[in-house]
């Protein structure tokens, strides 16, 4: 649960970090619309007053906790792609990161927070747009990843690094929604096994002499 809080600023009259961390916390399980002001208040600990003095509306503090659940899943899962590792091992390990970290049902709701979002409906735009934003930045980390490993040689040049990309991100939503139907990790790391076969090679082209 730790690494799930983050510090953040100067503290205030309550502990803004706790707070916003518990927000994250309620949205994720229930999501925006069905999370109510009484639900964020009671996890808080705060009047409806000092909630809207710390955090502005409801969409603010859905904005913010977003923010924040998208800074630690930086940290935790999409790191690897920034790291030392070859682009196709990268890929695997954040797959794998992926459903170790949110089939942890003791840490935090399961599921992912992003991924989750995209089936609520009728949200309010900056909401909407937050969550777009959040998945359209997933994709442009592991497109740079893969046409980088283009320009490296570890994948043939035919490769299509747009597409790819798109595909693994499809994956990674997938291991979301599978976590929230129930899916134990042993299955997950099935599923990221044949996604992996999928990774174009360069067996096809000649080897230098």
């Amino acid at each position: 649960m730790k690494r799930w809080i983050m510090v953040r600023g100067r503290p205030r009259e309550f502990d803004r970090d706790k707070a916003l961390s518990a927000a994250m916390l309620v949205f994720w399980r229930k999501g925006f619309n069905a999370t109510s002001l009484r639900d964020l208040s009671e996890a808080l600990g705060i009047g409806m007053p000092s909630l809207y003095g710390a955090f502005g509306s409801k969409e603010d503090l859905y904005v913010e906790s977003l923010g924040l659940y998208m800074q630690i899943t930086e940290s935790l899962l999409w790191g690897h792609l920034k790291g030392s590792l070859p682009a196709r091992d990268a890929i695997q390990a954040v797959l794998l990161a992926t459903a170790k970290e949110l089939t942890n049902r003791k840490a935090h709701p399961i599921g992912c927070m992003v991924t989750s979002a995209a089936i609520d409906e009728d949200m309010p735009e900056a909401v909407a747009v937050a969550i777009r934003n959040a998945r359209r930045d997933w994709l442009e980390m592991i497109r740079k990843r893969l046409e980088m490993a283009v320009i490296d040689r570890e994948l043939p040049d035919s490769a299509e690094p747009e597409s790819l990309s798109r595909f693994y991100l499809a994956i990674v939503q997938g291991i979301g929604i599978q976590c929230r139907d129930g899916a134990s990790y042993e299955k997950l790391e099935k599923m990221v096994q044949i996604a992996m076969a999928a990774w174009p090679t360069r067996s096809h082209l000649t080897k230098p002499s």
